[in-house]
């Protein structure tokens, strides 16, 4: 995969990280916070280096290597968390 299309799904990722719906619950949720500020930090160090011709593959995959672990802890804490909710499959109307 080309680096440019690569960081173009990084933006879209940060830009679902803005979502109001997503802030809304970031705001609630102090260890969601710390995540995705982790995000947002490690693809903007992706962006800079990406532009900097200096940076050597090594420092980009170490990064892009990081980006990876804390895009899977992330999923890990919302699976977490979502089968905290599995109870209300038992939920049923009183009739």
């Amino acid at each position: 995969m080309e680096i440019d299309k690569l960081i173009e799904s990084f933006s879209a990722l940060s830009e679902l990280l803005t979502t109001p719906n997503l802030q809304n619950q970031i705001k609630q949720d102090d260890v969601l916070a710390q995540k995705t500020e982790e995000i947002q930090t490690l693809v903007e160090k992706i962006r800079f280096q990406h532009g900097e011709f200096s940076v050597s593959n090594d420092d980009l995959l170490l990064t892009l290597e990081t980006l990876n672990d804390k895009i899977s802890d992330l999923a890990h804490y919302c699976d977490v968390n979502l089968i905290k909710l599995d109870f209300l499959d038992q939920l049923k109307p009183f009739t």
